[in-house]
């Protein structure tokens, strides 16, 4: 039987550590609790990662001491256009390994400030994303070295 969560509302390690348990609430069935073993973990944030990429929208993850679990994400997209995004230069940000155990790599742009927002990479993903920086970056050095 299917269960329909419409709303997250915490995160929680079990108090003998072996279980994540995440409350949430849905239309029909109220306040629910579901309770994801330790070894599990892994494979239940693969499979909500691969189903977020199918739908397009993003990942929030809790950051120990980085305020609230779950943080909304504003909308990229610059008015209606589907063409187009809205960008900005981040003051600060932060990089680090994720330290529950999840093997994320965890960005955080503008880190400790208001308007903070995070990505959780794979691995494999950080280093694309490594090496696209440093590539382009590389780019437009040289591009403005020449000139």
């Amino acid at each position: 039987m299917a269960i329909r969560i419409s709303e997250v509302k915490s995160s929680r390690l079990s108090d003998d550590r072996k279980e994540v348990i995440v409350g949430g609430s849905g239309k029909y069935i109220g306040d629910v609790e579901l309770k994801i073993a330790r070894e599990c973990v892994d494979d239940f944030i693969d499979a909500l990662v691969s189903a977020r990429s199918t739908l397009g929208s993003t990942l929030a993850v809790a950051v120990p001491g980085a305020g609230s679990a779950m943080v909304p994400k504003r909308n990229a997209r610059s008015g209606g256009n589907q063409n187009e995004v809205r960008f900005e230069v981040p003051k600060t940000f932060a990089v680090t390994a994720d330290t529950e155990g999840r093997g994320l790599v965890l960005l955080i742009l503008n880190h400790r400030l208001e308007n903070q927002e995070g990505y959780a990479l794979s691995p494999d993903a950080a280093k694309q994303v490594a090496e696209g920086l440093t590539k382009s970056a590389d780019a437009l050095l040289a591009d403005r070295d020449s000139q």
